[in-house]
């Protein structure tokens, strides 16, 4: 039996981890510039291995599609839409983060916090859609509200982990095409999903903490001028807390302590954690985060401007 050859693209490393331990036959390892999996390879998270190419940019890839030779191409993480009716005969695979159909695009995993869906990982034939392709393997994890967004793509990547060796045990053959429902999203990030404006509902903003509470992101508010960054969002229902809070308008902050602030909004207690300005301060106690004067906010301004 003739050994397939592998092409494995992307910017993170446990599928990659799964085709080394499956000592597959890896013609070239495709990693995308300013990867995760770059830092991987550079820190020494992953050993020094051959056939290693950075890969820039879209045309540096298809490039080196069309002059090399291989059976089998593994997409996982790559940012580039490939156009495989024009790429050279072979099977090319996708491993995407999300239970497919739904949450098709660029930032699944965020989507599903968003919006209350359950995530999970597919590996699917690549087609000339987006996302679109007949499913050869999949895994699905539930949604639940105590999850957040640095938990979930730990999970992400072990489902993705599980569906490819799935798909290897299925030598990459669908089992079934995707039937799209008018009830599927797709989730590409926006610049504004990160923003709090106070005018959503308490839920609405305990979402979006969760959906963007890893380091490099965080969800942003403007209050006294000043703009703030935030990593964790709860309710609060201790009852001499809540004493404490009524005394208070909505809108303005009834605690601040250690980068956490505590106001009362819609009835409700809410608690902003890890609370950050640019020079390290948080909102402090009297401070009016929104109130019934204006309820427009300026860091909306400043991202329509940029």
């Amino acid at each position: 039996m003739i050994e397939k050859r592998f092409i494995f693209v992307g910017n993170r490393r446990f599928v990659l981890e799964e085709m080394l331990a499956a000592r597959l036959g890896l013609v070239a390892i495709l990693i995308i510039d300013h990867s995760h999996l770059q830092r991987d390879f550079h820190s020494g998270i992953l050993p020094p291995l051959p056939n290693i190419y950075t890969i820039s940019n879209k045309a540096d890839l298809l490039n080196f599609l069309n002059h090399n030779q291989f059976d089998i191409l593994v997409s996982n993480g790559c940012p580039y839409i490939l156009p495989v009716e024009h790429l050279p005969h072979a099977q090319y695979v996708n491993i995407h983060p999300s239970f497919l159909p739904d949450l098709r695009g660029s930032d699944p995993t965020i989507g599903s916090l968003l919006f209350k869906r359950d995530s999970g990982a597919t590996c699917h034939v690549m087609d000339k859609g987006i996302d679109t392709g007949p499913i050869i393997s999949q895994v699905r994890i539930p949604f639940t509200d105590d999850l957040d967004v640095i938990t979930l793509y730990q999970l992400s990547f072990i489902a993705e982990k599980r569906v490819f060796k799935e798909a290897l045990e299925r030598d990459f053959i669908p089992k079934c095409s995707q039937k799209k429902t008018h009830a599927d999203l797709y989730y590409s990030r926006k610049p504004e999903d990160r923003i709090i404006t106070f005018q959503e509902s308490n839920e609405e903003i305990l979402c979006k903490v969760r959906a963007f509470n890893n380091r490099s992101q965080g969800c942003e508010f403007i209050a006294k001028g000043n703009s703030y960054r935030v990593y964790g969002a709860t309710r609060m229902i201790n009852p001499f807390l809540m004493e404490r809070v009524c005394e208070f308008d909505e809108g303005v902050v009834a605690l601040s302590y250690e980068n956490n602030i505590i106001f009362k909004k819609d009835r409700e207690i809410l608690r902003l954690q890890s609370v950050f300005a640019t020079d390290g301060s948080a909102p402090e106690v009297g401070d009016r985060l929104f109130g019934t004067a204006t309820l427009s906010n300026p860091f909306l301004k400043k991202i329509a401007l940029s």
